[in-house]
């Protein structure tokens, strides 16, 4: 197994976004962007499914969809295949405006997927319109009309509005970079506007922790077998960080709305299988831009710790389960490369486990002070937290190497599957 540097571990994502305005110049909107770096101006040779899985993940799991709008609508693109898997699911429809990329046709599949996004209360958009007729059977079910307005006659622009006038859709013209295609578009019924002439694309940043897609395609294979119960999703997701990470900050987007996850089980509960099954395929699709496996000396110390904590609650008044993701993100500072309150931030934590971590109070601290100070060989504190209890001295060799062997194990099976 390659070992990487806890810097290796979390790397820089971007979503560029551009703003769309109304005809009094008011910012309503935001359109997400997929961007392979900071200085890029497009979205290069990326796969379109790669592109919009990248960005819709990174917009809730990485960034956050709050910092990239600021409480505006978020306009994202979506494939054929994502529309027929229903991934958009993963956003609150109350946020999120759907694009429907040009390359969509209106195929009777399709036709029954918009229809149901639409029973769902999502918005949708067909992006760069063009008025050809085989788009008509799409007509019903989206509320916007987005043209590319680059280099286009009046004339042009009319014959491609034709088809839509007077069926009250709201026309948003895109690629605007001059003052006088601005008023064109304004003449001929668009309300919406965006382009240069407005605002250019502006990226931002997050950091994410890179995932190996051999543990996503096992997890996806749990999640189709009935018969598999939620101890085993639970155990799959102990075994990985980044992926127990990224499943709190999915419960936290508002589609589940979820602040206070007690354990990864129970944050598997909240989200539920098939939604967790179509975050899974976003990750997959997503990951292949990154190929960046989890292989370092920080995520076995947090495998470690979080088992050794939880066999240390083994038995006692806390659940076990809570203990073990205190020692999980004990060490997510390290994983991700960002102080603590920040990361925690975006986490839909418990107060006790949050109290843990950033304070060292509750009743988390003392299983977690009890870790640290063994993993340290601090014995003096050893002996003090146990109230020099010589049984649990006896046995706390043996309950660290299970929790190494545990986490080793899991690490090499992850490994041998690449």
């Amino acid at each position: 197994m390659t070992e990487e540097t806890p810097s290796q571990i979390a790397h820089d994502v971007f979503i560029a976004r551009q703003p769309i305005f109304d005809v009094s110049d008011r910012r309503v909107a935001y359109e997400l962007l997929y961007r392979a770096n900071q200085h890029a101006t497009d979205s290069g040779l990326i796969s379109a499914d790669a592109m919009c899985s990248d960005t819709a993940l990174h917009a809730v799991v990485s960034i956050g969809l709050d910092r990239l709008t600021s409480g505006h609508i978020a306009y994202v693109n979506i494939t054929r295949e994502h529309l027929l898997g229903e991934l958009h699911k993963i956003f609150d429809p109350a946020e999120v405006v759907i694009e429907l990329l040009e390359s969509i046709e209106a195929e009777p599949e399709i036709i029954d997927a918009c229809a149901r996004a639409v029973a769902d209360g999502y918005t949708l958009a067909l992006d760069d319109y063009d008025g050809r007729a085989s788009l008509d059977a799409l007509l019903p079910f989206v509320k916007i009309i987005k043209v590319d307005v680059l280099g286009a006659t009046r004339s042009e622009l009319e014959q491609r509005l034709a088809r839509v006038r007077n069926r009250g859709l709201t026309l948003l013209a895109e690629r605007v970079e001059t003052l006088e295609m601005r008023a064109l578009s304004t003449e001929l019924g668009c309300t919406l506007f965006q382009g240069y002439v407005f605002s250019r694309p502006e990226t931002v940043n997050g950091r994410a922790i890179s995932v190996q897609q051999s543990a996503m395609f096992s997890i996806v294979s749990l999640l189709g077998k009935p018969d598999v119960l939620d101890g085993a999703l639970e155990d799959a997701f102990h075994s990985h960080p980044a992926l127990s990470f990224a499943l709190l900050r999915i419960v936290n987007s508002a589609s589940f709305g979820a602040r206070s996850v007690e354990s990864i089980g129970h944050a598997i509960r909240l989200i539920g299988r098939q939604a967790l099954s179509r975050w899974m395929m976003v990750m997959i699709v997503a990951s292949v831009a990154a190929q960046s496996p989890i292989a370092s000396e920080a995520v076995t110390q947090a495998l470690v710790r979080g088992r050794f904590c939880e066999l240390l609650a083994l038995g006692g008044a806390i659940d076990p389960s809570s203990q073990f993701l205190v020692g999980l993100l004990s060490r997510i500072d390290v994983l991700m490369g960002s102080p603590m309150h920040m990361v925690l931030e975006q986490l839909p934590i418990a107060p006790e486990v949050r109290d843990a971590l950033l304070h060292a109070s509750g009743p988390h601290a003392h299983v977690l002070d009890f870790a640290r100070a063994y993993e340290a060989g601090d014995w003096a504190a050893v002996d003090a937290l146990s109230n020099n209890n010589a049984q649990l001295h006896g046995e706390l060799l043996a309950i660290y190497s299970e929790a190494t062997a545990w986490a080793t194990e899991r690490l090499a099976s992850a490994s041998s599957t690449d």
